[in-house]
């Protein structure tokens, strides 16, 4: 029997798959300009990134790392599969990057063992809720990595990038081991869940 957590995630999966070249690409700068405006981000002295898989459309982050990181002073990190959970590396734009295990890009030569806990933290999703809630694919790498900062004494502010689409009003089923968004950015909108 098919959840409806893997309902949702196979019709959104699908949806975002047969985006055209252009809207993805138009989306992705429109997503990445926005990201740019909240403050937790433009900042922040670490932030880590997902690198995305653009063959599934996910929102391409280059544009929002080129943003971010034209601020030379920024720490940027990227999430590597360690284990059950992610590791985050040091990352440059300009490093060679590899299929990681389930085929998302990774650097090709990780550095893991870093201790410091990045400021912001962005997230891909393939559908979120207007009260923070996030679908992802399933297995929980981003819960455990998330919930692990926090155990360290970390407060990471967490955003996830997608597309308007993907962002429900009615509430996704969740479950207590799932880490919330603070603030969420489409195309067409900024939602924030953390208040100051």
């Amino acid at each position: 029997m098919v959840s409806r957590k893997d309902a949702i995630r196979n019709e959104l999966r699908n949806v975002r798959a047969s985006m055209n070249v252009n809207d993805w690409r138009s989306g992705s700068l429109l997503i990445a300009e926005k990201a740019f405006q909240v403050p937790e981000l433009r900042h922040a002295d670490s932030v880590m990134f997902y690198l995305s898989m653009n063959d599934r459309r996910e929102v391409d982050t280059a544009p929002l790392i080129n943003l971010v990181t034209a601020k030379d002073t920024v720490s940027t990190f990227v999430p590597v599969s360690c284990d059950r959970t992610l590791c985050a590396v040091p990352f440059s734009k300009s490093d060679p990057v590899v299929a990681g295990r389930f085929g998302q890009p990774e650097p090709l030569h990780a550095r893991t063992g870093i201790e410091e806990v990045p400021e912001v933290v962005i997230v891909p999703a393939v559908a979120v809720d207007r009260e923070g809630r996030r679908l992802g694919y399933g297995m929980g790498y981003y819960d455990r990595f998330i919930s692990g900062l926090r155990k360290k004494g970390g407060n990471p502010f967490i955003i996830a990038l997608v597309f308007s689409f993907q962002l429900l009003d009615s509430l996704l089923p969740d479950d207590p081991w799932d880490e919330g968004l603070d603030c969420i950015v489409t195309e067409t909108d900024v939602v924030r869940i953390y208040k100051p």
